[in-house]
């Protein structure tokens, strides 16, 4: 098995019984609040979480910076913030939501990262999901900047 499924399979296996989104979140901070379900999961990363969980394009973009950069299985494109609402959308009527698998959260300066898998509901096929935020300075919420979608192997 070469280094990335392995990587998969030890994801699958750690986070397969464990809930990772928690409905309703209303702060975006890192700053954890504990509950019984997300323990220590930063608020942001809830909501990255939550969005993708409820194929909520308005909720992942809320708020966004002024060009988005979207990602979807190879194809790149930067959008204004109003037109990645429109490219969100139709990526999840497409593929409708049926989980989201958190995976690695990271945190570095004013960036933050959140890796996780989609799973569509009608076909069971999976994706890779990597979302990249920015903090502006001074400000407590964290813009989104990049969403890359990639088929599962």
């Amino acid at each position: 098995m070469s280094v990335p499924k392995s990587l998969m399979v030890l994801l699958v296996v750690g986070i397969g019984g464990a809930p990772s989104v928690v409905q309703g979140q209303a702060a975006d901070s890192i700053a954890s609040v504990p509950d019984s379900t997300t323990e220590d999961t930063p608020a942001v990363a809830r909501r990255v979480a939550t969005a993708f969980a409820e194929g909520d394009a308005r909720r992942l973009l809320t708020p966004s910076a002024d060009r988005v950069e979207i990602s979807l299985f190879g194809n790149r494109t930067f959008y204004s913030d109003s037109q990645a609402v429109y490219v969100l959308r139709e990526f999840f009527r497409r593929h409708p939501s049926g989980r989201f698998a958190m995976g690695d959260v990271m945190a570095a300066g004013t960036s933050f990262f959140v890796r996780g898998e989609y799973e569509e509901a009608r076909m069971a096929r999976r994706h890779h999901v990597y979302v990249r935020l920015d903090q502006p300075q001074g400000e407590d919420l964290w813009n989104l900047h990049e969403v890359r979608i990639e088929h599962a192997e």
